[in-house]
């Protein structure tokens, strides 16, 4: 099969220049999903690079084989990307010069994997990335508690109505097994007052779907993870470069490359530092570098996208 891309990748020139690619370079991409970005970056360090990448979606990988067959300059795992010294180990790498992630879901998960991540579709509670993980979200809607549904939805979702939420799925479950997302959205409907279901906060399941993903998938536990391993991955002077799309994940990611830079993160009023803090990394975005109105344009699902990246000084 032709090397060419399967979705539309979100913020794909400016990941290529953040990345500073030239053949030869050997990159890990931790998202493969649709291989828009992997596909680009493989093109830019051809003939002579290597590409290692990898997702905990046996399908994505199995599809992305397809794309790469015959290419033995890319090397494609299943697993998460907190592996990353791991994987890199066993493709015979010792360094990278490139790590990148792109957070976002690919259309192929929301539209065709039917795991329940879409609240516009009724599907099977699940939310898996990795269809071999023991967590899903059947579990955490039937069985955790009150007071832990409340707290996930607060933390991992931002959720305003999570205890009226929280409250009534205690309710229904005390009567009826909670099966699918259409039986969830109806739950979550009927829990937030009609004035507030739409709006400027979206639809009104948006937040519980995105705390329930999160809470399955460990993806802020993940990505601050990855992050440390991924940089001890990478050679001096390579870059880490880094798409979020909510402000919990991209939190994470902006404070960490400010420690990375070097930032105190000793309480005020102290008469000098004592946690340590050391400059390993320069930050090479001021600010997030968000999508152009064009780009929103084609492809609206890049809208809440925020680009972040890093060049490694030294090690930790």
């Amino acid at each position: 099969m032709k090397l060419e891309q399967i979705h539309i990748p979100v913020l794909l020139k400016e990941s290529l220049f953040y990345l500073d690619l030239k053949p030869g370079k050997v990159v890990f991409d931790g998202t493969l999903g649709g291989a828009g970005h992997t596909v680009a970056i493989f093109k830019a360090i051809a003939p002579t690079g290597i590409i290692i990448a990898a997702d905990h979606d046996s399908q994505a990988v199995s599809t992305a084989a397809k794309l790469f067959e015959g290419n033995k300059n890319a090397r494609l795992f299943k697993g998460n990307f907190t592996d990353v010294l791991s994987m890199i180990n066993k493709a015979g790498i010792k360094k990278i010069d490139g790590f990148f992630l792109d957070l976002g879901m690919s259309s192929m998960q929301i539209e065709e994997s039917g795991r329940g991540f879409s609240y516009m579709r009724d599907e099977p509670l699940d939310m898996r990335m990795d269809n071999e993980g023991d967590l899903s979200a059947f579990e955490v809607i039937n069985y955790y508690s009150e007071e832990k549904l409340k707290d996930i939805f607060y933390k991992y979702g931002e959720e305003n109505y999570g205890a009226a939420i929280a409250g009534n799925i205690i309710k229904f479950r005390n009567s009826k097994v909670i099966k699918t997302t259409g039986d969830l959205n109806r739950i979550i409907e009927k829990s937030i007052p009609p004035k507030a279901r739409y709006g400027s906060r979206g639809h009104p399941s948006k937040r519980i779907f995105q705390a329930i993903r999160i809470e399955v998938n460990r993806e802020m536990d993940n990505l601050a993870e990855g992050i440390d391993d991924g940089f001890r991955a990478l050679n001096t002077g390579g870059r880490m470069v880094i798409i979020s799309y909510h402000s919990l994940e991209d939190r994470i990611v902006k404070r960490k490359f400010q420690t990375m830079q070097g930032k105190c993160s000793c309480p005020s009023g102290l008469p000098e530092c004592v946690c340590g803090a050391r400059k390993v990394a320069d930050i090479l975005t001021r600010k997030a570098v968000t999508p152009g109105d064009e780009e929103i344009k084609d492809n609206p699902r890049s809208k809440s996208a925020r680009l972040r990246a890093i060049e490694k000084l030294e090690d930790i």
